[in-house]
């Protein structure tokens, strides 16, 4: 019989022991940087999302000639506006339209429902000769022009997990206590919180909290 070299037993445990703690500490760095990457994902995609939420705001807004809701010295989760319809005070030019004559009237809402933001918008009709300044102009009834069925029917969705925290659950604000003075300017807070336990990823995930606050001044006629 020969006599050949082997492994001792000894040899044979340390080595599964250094094997295994070597994979130990590689599975834990994939682990560990798989959950950042999804983290960070996830945090880029809510960023991106309110962004986007409060630019269709700034963009819409900025072009408004009027504003119903919140009114002056109210807030509110409803953010309703029209272009191109005056918002004067004479009895005359109340919600006359077009102010200018050529480009179309518009209206806007924005609304928040179960913690959802939605978007709604439409042309008002109007027939040539009527605008505001002539004997007759046309009036919008902004009671009934805003063709919204219900907030989260339709429209389109612009932002999920929405947190109202202006004072009483507000997302827009033309109250002086909130820093608005002024008639033609609105304060426009955005939220978005997700929460790790509540998607059941607690134990491997953050929360991911991100909030844009801004105030846009609109081109209130009259």
């Amino acid at each position: 019989m020969e006599n050949r070299e082997g492994f001792t037993l000894a040899e044979l445990v340390l080595a599964v022991f250094i094997f295994s703690f070597i994979a130990a500490s590689l599975a834990t760095i994939v682990s560990t940087t798989n959950r950042q990457m999804f983290q960070n994902y996830r945090k880029n995609i809510i960023k991106t999302n309110v962004l986007i939420s409060m630019k269709a705001v700034q963009r819409n807004l900025a072009a408004a000639t009027r504003v119903d809701a919140p009114a002056p010295g109210a807030s509110g989760t409803v953010l309703a506006f029209a272009e191109n319809v005056d918002q004067g005070f004479s009895p005359l030019y109340q919600g006359c339209y077009p102010v200018i004559a050529g480009p179309p009237a518009t209206w806007h809402y924005f609304c928040l429902n179960a913690a959802k933001l939605y978007y709604y918008t439409g042309n008002i009709a109007y027939n040539a000769g009527t605008a505001c300044g002539t004997a007759a102009p046309a009036i919008w009834n902004q009671g009934a022009g805003y063709a919204v069925p219900a907030c989260g029917t339709g429209g389109t969705l612009l932002l999920e997990n929405v947190w109202a925290t202006l004072p009483g659950g507000a997302l827009f604000s033309r109250v002086p206590a909130d820093g608005i003075n002024e008639a033609d300017t609105v304060r426009v807070l955005l939220r978005s919180r997700w929460l790790a336990a509540a998607a059941g990823m607690g134990a491997t995930q953050r929360d991911v909290d991100v909030t844009l606050d801004s105030v846009v001044r609109f081109n209130r006629s009259k």
